[in-house]
């Protein structure tokens, strides 16, 4: 039933070897092929015991729920070190795959066994057994190799059905402060906290509308609100359902919390995934390029709207630009981080114009700070800027609204060209990928030496060329979408542009939010003369 083993060499340590087991299992295989723990330590017991060893409890390695792709496992660790180190003569398993299922370092494994003159007793392996120091291992690289496919196999598998479930808004990864995810007929829905909802509107509004920045938001949120933190929040629910939060908590808002509320779009009602991705098993996630996101608008029910999350990026944006961080900004400025020395590239600080009476106005920050070496003075008030805004809105204004009656049908075939030039680029290189697939398919399939193998390669890739062939399909109905939708945003841009002209217009003060929306720039030089430039551009919205 089992190999031979060679009781002289076990002998000449007079009689006393160390034979130990090891176990291992991970939760993701196969239910049909893997031996739960308990049923391996028997195999290896009754093996032992044919040799007239005994292996107690106390003297089995066991990696319980860890992938065999790795080596890096505490107990395999343990064992190891303690063969090198001469105290374990034998090491008893199930099968190779229970070692490791990476090819080359199992390989490398088995012949650090040999030279260390120890031995490896795998009981179940090639039909029998495989003694490391007695047997041939003629076709033991088949073996690692079947195993390596195997767990890459079920690693290709896990990343695809993670693919699908991202493309199609089934799966939300982590949690959202602000929502609660609840799960129905198992899709995943997100819906607002009402008590956490005033918490991200607030920070919103004090950096959009008030102009403050991540750390005197994070100040305020400490010192004049109550709401719990996001790891607070999160150990309280844990707390509720009998659960420990094995987490850190911070108690006390920080500019990162702050931060990274102001810079996620889910609280616009829009989901993403498919951000990041594994290159390969155990491997660290890396980001993926915008245009491979998944994007589902509407997805739920908004906290904030889009116009007011796009600006917030705008002015973070222009804050790391400028490299400041808003919290030395004096507050009560119209313009302030819009307006820009034209002579010399700088940014225009906030003054005190002194005269008969005092008036705000603005100069540039270099000749402030060194004079006449730097640039020359730019003193402007601020009233000034006003009244020169409100002219050119008037004028813009007129230009929008003739732009909007004279939209021709020939600029929207245009487009649609374009979209096909870009369509039959996709298309092409699809098509590339899909030949290069059947390429390597053929390759693997003459390199392999048996039905099993074939069958393997030949299941891969049909996957694999399946899912080309669908995402040319996607791709096509995509872009006609993309397309309705963009004309439809151009309309709607052109039209609130025109609702906000109109409202700073007839304003004797300004909003400060609206400004931030419409003014990118505000242009001054020596001469005093003012020039706008606007994030709103005719020419980009056509």
């Amino acid at each position: 039933m089992y190999a031979n083993i060679d009781q002289e060499q076990y002998q000449a340590k007079g009689g006393k070897m160390t034979v130990v087991g090891y176990c291992r299992l991970s939760r993701d295989e196969d239910k049909e092929n893997y031996s739960s723990i308990e049923e391996q330590k028997r195999i290896i017991k009754d093996y032992a015991v044919a040799c007239n060893w005994i292996i107690k409890d106390e003297d089995f390695y066991i990696d319980d729920n860890v992938s065999g792709y790795t080596f890096n496992r505490p107990e395999f660790s343990k064992m190891m070190e303690k063969v090198k180190g001469g105290e374990i003569d034998v090491v008893i398993a199930k099968d190779l795959s229970r070692i490791g299922r990476n090819n080359g370092r199992v390989l490398v494994l088995i012949d650090e066994f040999k030279n260390m003159q120890k031995n490896l007793i795998l009981v179940s392996e090639m039909g029998g057994t495989y003694d490391v120091l007695n047997d041939r291992d003629d076709t033991i690289g088949i073996t690692t190799w079947f195993n390596e496919r195997y767990v890459k196999d079920c690693s290709r598998k896990t990343r695809d059905h993670m693919y699908s479930k991202q493309k199609n808004a089934r799966l939300i990864m982590g949690n959202y402060y602000g929502y609660e995810k609840v799960f129905k007929d198992d899709i995943p829905m997100l819906y607002i906290i009402d008590e956490l909802k005033p918490v991200i509107e607030v920070i919103f509004k004090l950096y959009v509308e008030n102009g403050y920045g991540f750390q005197k938001i994070s100040e305020i949120l400490n010192t004049k609100y109550n709401y719990p933190t996001p790891s607070e929040y999160y150990r309280m629910k844990h707390l509720e359902k009998g659960r420990v939060y094995r987490h850190k908590v911070q108690e006390d808002w920080t500019k990162d919390m702050v931060s990274n509320i102001l810079k996620n779009e889910i609280y616009t009602g829009t989901l993403i995934t498919h951000k990041k991705r594994t290159v390969n098993i155990r491997g660290k996630a890396v980001k993926l390029p915008k245009e491979e996101h998944f994007v589902f608008e509407n997805h739920h029910e908004p906290i904030i709207s889009k116009e007011i999350f796009e600006l917030a990026q705008e002015i973070r944006k222009k804050k790391n630009e400028q490299n400041t961080s808003g919290t030395n900004t004096k507050r009560d400025y119209y313009f302030s981080g819009m307006c820009q020395c034209e002579d010399c590239g700088s940014g225009m600080s906030g003054i005190v114009i002194r005269r008969k009476v005092k008036e705000k106005g603005y100069d540039c920050s270099r000749y402030r700070q060194f004079s006449t070496k730097a640039c020359h003075c730019h003193e402007v008030k601020e009233k000034d800027i006003l009244i020169h805004l409100k002219e050119f809105l008037k004028f813009t204004k007129k230009q929008y609204l003739e732009e909007i009656q004279n939209i021709k049908i020939e600029i929207k075939q245009n487009k649609k060209e374009d979209n096909k030039i870009k369509l039959r680029n996709n298309i092409n290189i699809l098509n590339e990928e899909y030949k290069m697939l059947v390429n390597q398919k053929i390759k693997e399939l003459a390199s392999a030496n048996n039905e099993i193998a074939r069958k393997i390669i030949e299941n891969t890739y049909k996957e694999l060329e399946k899912e080309k062939v669908k995402n040319i399909s996607y791709l096509k109905a995509l872009l006609q979408e993309d397309e309705k939708k963009h004309l439809e945003e151009k309309g709607n841009k052109l039209r609130n542009s025109i609702e906000y002209f109109d409202e700073i217009i007839k304003s004797e003060v300004p909003n400060r939010m609206i400004l931030q929306m419409l003014i990118d720039k505000i242009y001054i030089n020596r001469d005093k003369m003012i020039k706008f430039e606007l994030k709103t551009d005719i020419e980009k919205m056509i």
